[in-house]
């Protein structure tokens, strides 16, 4: 670690180094401090070290921002699964209990026809309901979806070069 002192027109590096083999804390290294009169450095050190601080900053920033504008999407995402899920979950309560009420209305024989005719439609009925949800859209992956909005935006790019090419040769034909 490197802090830059201008009142004191000096660097002060900082080297930790841990005192067991699986540090838990800042109790655990050893700090070792090497400070250096800034008139020693010579200025391309101070330009490439400044160069290289903002760079780290900047690729900090950059990935927050990154993460921050992504979050709507995974919480999009994360709320639409949710919705499924809850929905499943609903169907297969109403299927037990539908299938509670039939059991309780013809009694638990297995020989009784009418008993397993009400089961067999109730899962005619079920079969339905899952070949209806089967159509429905699938829910995407937070990386699908990422790769989903890249392969979007490529095409609105294709299209928009597609768009000028046409109009260079309109122009083209128009002035001949």
């Amino acid at each position: 670690m490197v802090a830059y002192d201008i009142q004191e027109g000096k660097m002060t590096l900082s080297h930790f180094r841990p005192t067991m083999q699986q540090p838990q804390s800042a109790v655990d290294y050893i700090r070792t401090n090497l400070e250096v009169f800034a008139k020693d450095i010579h200025p391309i050190d101070h330009i490439e070290l400044h160069k290289q601080t903002g760079e780290m900053v900047y690729s900090t920033l950059v990935n927050k921002t990154l993460m921050a504008h992504r979050l709507p999407n995974y919480l999009h995402n994360t709320a639409a699964q949710l919705e499924l899920e809850k929905a499943s979950s609903q169907a297969k309560d109403n299927r037990i209990k539908s299938l509670e009420e039939i059991i309780i209305e013809l009694g638990h024989d297995p020989n009784d026809p009418k008993g397993i005719q009400a089961l067999m439609k109730k899962k005619d009925e079920d079969i339905a309901a899952l070949r209806r949800q089967i159509k429905l859209p699938p829910t995407l992956h937070p990386q699908t979806a990422n790769v989903a909005q890249q392969k979007e935006e490529q095409d609105v790019v294709a299209l928009l070069m597609t768009l000028h090419k046409r109009l260079i040769e309109t122009e083209g034909a128009l002035e001949a």
